[in-house]
């Protein structure tokens, strides 16, 4: 009789690891499935993006590139040739405005711009050259006294905080910053770093921001786990995040949360509280591959459809897509891994 209960015992333990098997393979494709049908809507607008408006944004050329560089790495077939388009579309402008990244000026935005476009070009392998450098020089001459970088645009979650134009800066110096100038990045980053360790984020993005720029600057394990803390605790009962306590969840939160929890707090695909957080991605795609998030920026451009959707909310959109993409192109299996 305990000979019986006991292979009874050990049959439900095998069954259960077969369903959970399942259930996990279930789940990794029809996380592929979403990644697939991001990556193209993501990849048809950057170009458009910047030959109607002259501009490289974050939201249409930067995160799309981040989030197909990312797809790419983890095995979803990605357009090669509509990505160049894009990085050399990209690069051409900050090609024209070298000479005044120079004297600090020549780039529409701020040091959050600058630093998203190196990511998004390094996201394409594109290497360093005589215009990352002059880039690279424009970010070091905006750096304040004590460590941030300030934005002077307003228009959030993009473009509005310390906590964002410090961190993707500090991202960019660690990508770019050519070799004659390591100890005086070094010791900008230090201040950075202590900057952003004294500071307290208000926002979403600031919680992200914070514990990537702390990750990038290099910051004590305490000051990562006090980060990680804060970011966790802002998970939502439906498995998201959102932009502040008075709105809802909504990808652009959820996938930069996810993000930074994973690259910088070193929180496993796996772990209970990533899966939550994508399976509330899977269940907001919409059936055209985008996430809707709602702006909450005064519009300072002339409208125009991009061919992104959602009409007036399409750049954030764009924005939200690319996080949520990102997040769960990082839960994939690399290939032959």
């Amino acid at each position: 009789m305990r000979i019986v209960i006991v292979l009874a015992f050990v049959l439900m333990l095998s069954l259960l690891s077969v369903e959970r098997a399942l259930t996990q393979g279930d789940e990794v494709a029809a996380i592929k499935n979403a990644v697939e049908r991001s990556v193209p809507l993501l990849q048809g607008v950057g170009p458009k993006f910047i030959e109607y408006t002259g501009c490289v944004s974050c939201h249409h050329n930067s995160l799309p590139a981040m989030a197909v560089g990312l797809a790419r790495e983890r095995g979803v077939k990605v357009d090669d040739r509509v990505a160049r388009e894009n990085t050399a579309a990209t690069y051409s402008k900050v090609g024209t405005a070298r000479e005044k990244l120079l004297y600090a000026t020549g780039i529409p935005g701020d040091a959050t711009t600058v630093g998203y476009i190196l990511m998004g070009l390094a996201a394409d392998k594109q290497p360093a050259d005589k215009n990352t450098d002059a880039m690279i020089h424009y970010l070091l001459s905006k750096q304040s006294k004590d460590g941030r970088w300030k934005p002077v645009s307003y228009r959030p979650p993009l473009e509005f905080s310390d906590f964002t134009s410090t961190a993707v800066t500090l991202r960019a110096l660690q990508l770019y910053a050519p070799k004659g100038r390591a100890e005086e990045v070094a010791r900008r980053a230090d201040l950075a770093r202590a900057w952003l360790v004294a500071a307290t984020p208000a926002t979403n993005e600031e919680r992200s921001f914070q514990l990537l720029g702390l990750r990038w600057a290099n910051a004590k394990k305490s000051d990562l786990q006090k980060a990680v803390k804060g970011l966790l605790a802002a998970q939502r009962e439906d498995g998201g995040w959102a932009q502040l306590p008075t709105l809802e969840s909504d990808a652009y939160a959820t996938g930069q949360s996810l993000v930074a929890l994973h690259q910088a707090g070193g929180l496993p695909v796996i772990d209970p509280t990533y899966r939550r957080g994508v399976k509330f991605l899977l269940k907001t795609q919409l059936q055209d591959g985008s996430w809707l998030v709602r702006t909450r920026a005064i519009p300072f451009q002339r409208y125009f459809e991009s061919g992104f959707p959602h009409e007036k909310d399409q750049w954030i959109s764009a924005a939200g897509t690319s996080w949520a993409t990102m997040a769960l192109a990082l839960s994939l299996p690399r290939p032959g891994g």
